[in-house]
């Protein structure tokens, strides 16, 4: 079978199995290549519910923003959903912060709305057993993305500040893909380990044990923030691109998949709603375009698209790989109380659609 005729069958198993579990969400999936070619927003939303997590981990940027008087409810969470429901989206993923810390995780599933969305979580796996996988599946949830910073334990740990953080990851992985769980392992690719042999043994990992690794690459933010020696250059991206022909479970989020196009997906494929109600174009932009405690999500999304970077497609990441756009642009809101408003950072007319 060929590389294409291998990642066909993927995306159509999993397809399959939405149909089977999901029919309403399975209806609006199907739709998602159609809306994008007529040029509108097929966005998986992300929620960073509560920045609570028990790790400290080196890279992180929950720590960064400023807090505020008020915090996204469960209502907010199902008025969201409505929202998201009737503009034709299907996607949910939850992050934080550790979302599995919250007692009342459960009632965040169920605010949800899991019968009309794909719903996933961003965990490092601590509290990921093989009895909370299996009734996480049971309540809706569909997808588990379980960060892993190396295939090496030791650099593993230390980069989350624990000795067990390795052990509990891979654990979770297995627990997840058990549960029937879709399973996507977590990768920062940095300039640093992009071309390395632990990277392809991650990729060779996840291919022979039916799991995805989603390759995120590095972003000069959080605790690397101004670091733009992080980020992956043209020859390390082109290393990436090969990894996936060799090895298709290993993939890019700008890489095209189940018939839609890739590029970055800034706002228009993926945003970002904080525990305090901003919205991101990207979880990697700290950037408000508006609050949905204040706005309807229409509005705020409307508004963004406005903005040429984010109404129009760019074949790279805008965030970690453009680096006109991050000297530009991501430069602005180095050193500042986060997030800083859209009107700060886009200055001028020509940032903007006419």
């Amino acid at each position: 079978m060929s590389d294409h005729d291998l990642k066909k069958a993927i995306e159509n198993a999993k397809r399959e199995k939405l149909k089977r579990e999901k029919p309403l969400v399975y209806e609006k999936i199907i739709k998602l290549a159609e809306k994008q070619a007529r040029g509108e927003p097929t966005s998986r939303i992300d929620i960073g519910y509560n920045y609570a997590c028990n790790l400290k981990c080196k890279h992180c940027m929950a720590n960064m923003f400023q807090k505020k008087d008020r915090s996204l409810t469960l209502a907010d969470l199902r008025s969201i959903a409505e929202q998201a429901d009737a503009l034709g989206w299907c996607q949910f993923n939850v992050s934080g912060g550790e979302p599995l810390i919250l007692k009342n995780f459960d009632e965040v599933l169920r605010a949800l709305m899991p019968e009309k969305f794909h719903i996933g979580i961003s965990t490092n796996g601590y509290f990921l057993t093989a009895e909370k996988a299996k009734h996480l599946k049971a309540a809706g949830l569909d997808k588990v993305m379980i960060s892993l910073d190396s295939y090496d334990e030791a650099l593993h740990n230390a980069n989350r500040a624990s000795d067990g953080a390795y052990g509990k990851a891979i654990a979770a992985i297995w627990n997840s893909k058990n549960a029937g769980l879709d399973t996507i392992i977590q990768h920062v690719i940095t300039h640093q380990n992009a071309r390395t042999d632990a990277t392809v043994k991650l990729a060779q990992f996840a291919q022979e044990n039916g799991f995805s690794l989603d390759l995120v690459i590095a972003k000069a933010l959080g605790q690397w923030e101004g670091r733009h020696d992080v980020l992956i250059d043209a020859e390390d991206a082109k290393f990436l691109r090969e990894l996936n022909q060799k090895y298709p479970a290993a993939r890019r989020d700008v890489f095209p998949s189940y018939g839609m196009r890739g590029g970055c997906g800034a706002l228009k494929g993926c945003f970002h709603i904080s525990q305090y109600g901003d919205v991101f174009p990207c979880v990697f932009m700290h950037i408000t375009i508006g609050n949905v405690l204040d706005e309807p999500l229409k509005t705020i999304v409307d508004r963004g698209l406005k903005i040429k970077y984010f109404g129009n497609r760019s074949p790279i990441c805008l965030a970690g790989e453009d680096r006109a756009f991050i000297d530009k642009y991501m430069s602005r809101f180095y050193g500042k109380p986060l997030p800083v408003d859209y009107r700060e950072i886009f200055t001028e007319k020509d940032d903007y659609i006419q």
